[in-house]
Formats: C-alpha cells, sequence, structure tokens
C-alpha cells in the first residue's frame, strides 16, 4: 500500500473517549503517537498509540474511521498486510478462525481499539465495547506489526506513531527488524 501520510496535532471527542477505555484496561497508559492515514488523496483513518508506562505493561491501538469500511474489507486487508511482512500462508491459514471473526462493519466516526493486554491476549473494542480477542503471541506481533514493524506498509504513520519510543521495553518488538 504506498500511502501519503498527514500528521494530526490534536486528539478528537472520540479519541477522548477511547482514552479512557485504554486506561480502564491498561495502567498507567499515555498517548505515545498520533497520525493520519491518507491513501490516494482519501483520508481513512486517525490512529494513536498508546502505552503503559511500566515497562512490561500493555499497548494500545485506536483507529478513528473517517469513512466507511466493510467487515470483509478490514479482514481481507489484515491478511494482505501480514503477507506483505512476511507471515506465512500456513500461519495466516491458522489464524484466520480467529481474524475472520474479530472485525465488524466500521462507519465514519467509529473506532476500532486493540489493546494488548498480556503476552498472547489482545482485545478489540467497536466503540468502547467489546467486539473480540485475538489469541497468541505472534498473531498479536503480527497484528500489532501492520502499523509498528519496521516493515509496514506505512512507515510515516509508524514513524509518527513510535515516535522517539523506541526502544521502549513494551514495544520494543516493533523497535527493530
Amino acid at each position: 500500500m504506498a500511502a501519503s501520510f498527514l500528521h494530526i496535532n490534536q486528539a478528537n471527542a472520540s479519541n477522548a473517549h477511547n482514552a479512557t477505555l485504554v486506561n480502564q484496561q491498561i495502567n498507567q497508559a499515555e498517548v505515545i503517537g498520533e497520525g493520519r492515514l491518507i491513501y490516494w488523496g482519501f483520508k481513512l483513518y486517525d490512529a494513536q498509540l498508546f502505552a503503559s508506562k511500566e515497562s512490561q505493561g500493555g499497548y494500545a491501538l485506536d483507529l478513528h474511521y473517517l469513512r466507511q469500511f466493510e467487515a470483509q474489507a478490514l479482514y481481507l486487508q489484515t491478511l494482505e498486510e501480514m503477507e506483505k511482512m512476511g507471515v506465512s500462508k500456513q500461519k495466516r491459514a491458522l489464524w484466520d478462525p480467529q481474524l475472520s471473526k474479530a472485525f465488524k462493519t466500521v462507519k465514519k466516526g467509529d473506532s476500532i481499539t486493540a489493546i494488548k493486554k498480556s503476552r498472547d491476549l489482545t482485545q478489540l473494542f467497536h466503540n468502547g465495547q467489546f467486539m473480540s480477542e485475538i489469541r497468541g503471541e505472534e498473531l498479536t506481533k503480527a497484528f500489532f506489526g501492520i502499523w509498528l514493524h519496521p516493515r509496514t506498509s506505512v512507515p510515516k504513520l509508524r514513524q509518527s506513531l513510535l515516535g522517539e519510543s523506541c526502544p521502549r521495553i513494551n514495544l520494543e518488538a516493533y523497535c527493530n527488524e
């Protein structure tokens, strides 16, 4: 995905709501970075990355959508991005039962917040309501890697999200290839 990027300077009302959700789920969470993904001139979503101040604490990625996307499109894009990062076809097939159920259709103004709770558990929230979870350390790492891995298809967004937070112990998996 060839994406252009525009940095945002202020969080919107939805992000303030989701900051409350993140703080309820992660001890001492703080915003690490934020940005907007624009693809071929279309504004897709605003993103915020949160991380616990605790060295082994969790982290969260909040996506506030600026247009509608069908659940199936989000699922297929997730698989495509994982493939681009080198996740094998076998692993993607193994993870398919979890990923195929992980998404709902989003409308303009909706949000999806992914919260890494432990090494092998990520919970997904749609507009602040629990939606689903994905389990497995490798799957969790690959899922967040879509935005945070050094080989992401959105490197400028990654840079804006991580900022100077690498190496931060709870995000170090995304700091080096």
